[in-house]
C-alpha cells in the first residue's frame, strides 16, 4: 500500500469530530435514564434516543474515522479536505433539531431532517470526488462507495417519513420503517463496518489479509439483500422481505467466516484495549444476530429490542470505541511527534493511550452491556437502569480520555 502522510487530513480539522462522538455518547448513555425501557420500538421517544445514539454518536465516529481512513485505503489525497469543516455543524444542528422534533413538534423533524441530508451530502460528494481519482480500486472502495449511496437512500426515506408523519404526504410512514432502518443500519453502518475491518483487523490485529474475491462473496449478498428491502414498500408482498432477510443472513455467515479466517491467521497476539473492545463487540455481533433469526422465526418485539439494543450497545459501541483507542494516539503521534524523531526523545504509541481511564471504561461499559441487557431479557426496569448506570459510567470515561488525550498533546 502506498500511503502519504498528505492523504490524512490534518488533526486539528477532525478535533471535533472526535470531541462530538465521545459527547454524544455520553449524551446518549444519560438519555437512557429519560426513556421507559418498557416501551415498544416505533415509541418516539425510543425512536429519539435511536436517532441521538446513531447520528450523534455512531455517524460522528463513521465521518471521523473515513475521513482518515478512506483516503488511505484508496492511495489518493481528498478531493476538498475542508468541507469537513462544516459537516459536523450541520449533523449537530441537524440531529438537535431532529430531537426537538421527536419531543415538541414533528415539524422540527423536517428543518432537522434537512439539514442532516446537508450534511450526508456534502460527506457523500466530496467522497465520490475522492475515489475518482483512487490509485486503488478493489472491492473495498465499491463497498464504500455502496455504502454511501444506502446512506443517502436511507435518509431521503427517512425524510419521506417525516413528510408522511406532519400530512405533507399521504402515506403511512411505518410503512417504510424496514427499508429506512434497513438501508441505514444494514446498507451502510453494517457494510462499511465489514469493508473496513478487512483493513483495520489485519492492521491491528497482526493478521492476514483476505482476499478481495472472498470479501466479495459477503459484500454482494449483503447489497442484494439491501436492495431487495429498499424494493419492498413497492409492493405488497412480503416474499421481498423474506428474500432479503435471507440474503443477510448469508452474507453475515459468510462474513463471520472471513473473520474468523483472519482472526486464525495472527502471528501475534495481544489483548490489548483494542482487541478486548473488539472481542465484545463481535461476540455481540453473534448474540444480536442469533437474537435476529430467532425472531424472525418466532416474532416477538421484545426479542427484537433486545437484539437491537446488544447490535448497537455492543457491536457498534464497543467497535468504534475500540478502533478510537486506536486511531486517535496513531493520528496524534503522527502529526505531532512523528517529525520530532531525529530531534528529540519522543512517546511511544502507548504511552499516548490514557489506559487506567480506558480499562475503566472497558469494565464499566462491559457491566453495563451485560446489565442492562439481562434487564431486558427480564423485563425488569431497574436492573436496566443499572446497567445504564454503569454504561454512563464508562461514557465519561470514554470523554475523559478523549479529552486528556487532545489537551494534554495538541
Amino acid at each position: 500500500m502506498n500511503v502519504s502522510p498528505d492523504f490524512s487530513p490534518p488533526i486539528k480539522l477532525m478535533k471535533p469530530y472526535f470531541l462530538l462522538t465521545s459527547f454524544f455518547y455520553l449524551f446518549s448513555m444519560l438519555w437512557l435514564f429519560f426513556i421507559n425501557p418498557q416501551s415498544p420500538l416505533d415509541d418516539f421517544s425510543m425512536i429519539a434516543w435511536v436517532h441521538l445514539y446513531m447520528l450523534g454518536f455512531v455517524m460522528m465516529a463513521i465521518f471521523s474515522a473515513m475521513a482518515q481512513l478512506g483516503p488511505v485505503v484508496t492511495e489518493t489525497k481528498h478531493h476538498n479536505v475542508f468541507v469537513f469543516k462544516y459537516i459536523w455543524i450541520f449533523l449537530t444542528l441537524g440531529l438537535t433539531l431532529m430531537f426537538i422534533g421527536f419531543y415538541v413538534d414533528l415539524n422540527f423533524l423536517l428543518y432537522g431532517g434537512g439539514l442532516v441530508l446537508v450534511a450526508m451530502c456534502i460527506y457523500i460528494v466530496e467522497f465520490f470526488l475522492t475515489l475518482k481519482n483512487a490509485r486503488r480500486k478493489t472491492t473495498i472502495t465499491t463497498a464504500m462507495k455502496m455504502s454511501n449511496l444506502f446512506l443517502l437512500l436511507g435518509i431521503i426515506n427517512g425524510l419521506i417519513m417525516a413528510l408522511g408523519f406532519n400530512s405533507y404526504l399521504e402515506i403511512d410512514p411505518h410503512s417504510l420503517l424496514k427499508a429506512h432502518t434497513f438501508s441505514l443500519v444494514i446498507g451502510f453502518v453494517t457494510l462499511l463496518i465489514m469493508g473496513i475491518s478487512i483493513i483495520l483487523v489485519p492492521m491491528f490485529g497482526f493478521s492476514k489479509r483476505i482476499s478481495d474475491n472472498e470479501f466479495a462473496k459477503s459484500f454482494y449478498t449483503l447489497c442484494a439483500g439491501v436492495i431487495l428491502m429498499l424494493a419492498s414498500p413497492l409492493f405488497s408482498t412480503s416474499i421481498l422481505e423474506s428474500a432479503s432477510y435471507t440474503l443477510t443472513i448469508i452474507a453475515i455467515l459468510l462474513y463471520f467466516f472471513q473473520l474468523a479466517k483472519m482472526m486464525r491467521s495472527r502471528k501475534k497476539v495481544v489483548h490489548d484495549i483494542w482487541a478486548r473492545s473488539i472481542y465484545v463487540g463481535f461476540i455481540s455481533f453473534i448474540l444480536s444476530f442469533l437474537l435476529f433469526v430467532f425472531y424472525l422465526i418466532s416474532p416477538d418485539p421484545e426479542i427484537l429490542k433486545l437484539a437491537s439494543w446488544i447490535l448497537l450497545v455492543g457491536f457498534f459501541g464497543f467497535l468504534i470505541i475500540g478502533n478510537l483507542y486506536k486511531i486517535i494516539p496513531f493520528l496524534l503521534w503522527f502529526e505531532i511527534y512523528s517529525p520530532l524523531i531525529e530531534e528529540q526523545n519522543v512517546p511511544m504509541l502507548h504511552e499516548l493511550l490514557p489506559s487506567r481511564l480506558t480499562n475503566l471504561q472497558f469494565i464499566s461499559s462491559s457491566l453495563g452491556l451485560a446489565i442492562s441487557s439481562f434487564g431486558l431479557l427480564l423485563k425488569e426496569s431497574i436492573i436496566f437502569y443499572i446497567g445504564a448506570f454503569f454504561l454512563l459510567l464508562g461514557a465519561t470515561f470514554l470523554f475523559s480520555s478523549i479529552y486528556k488525550m487532545f489537551a494534554k498533546n495538541l
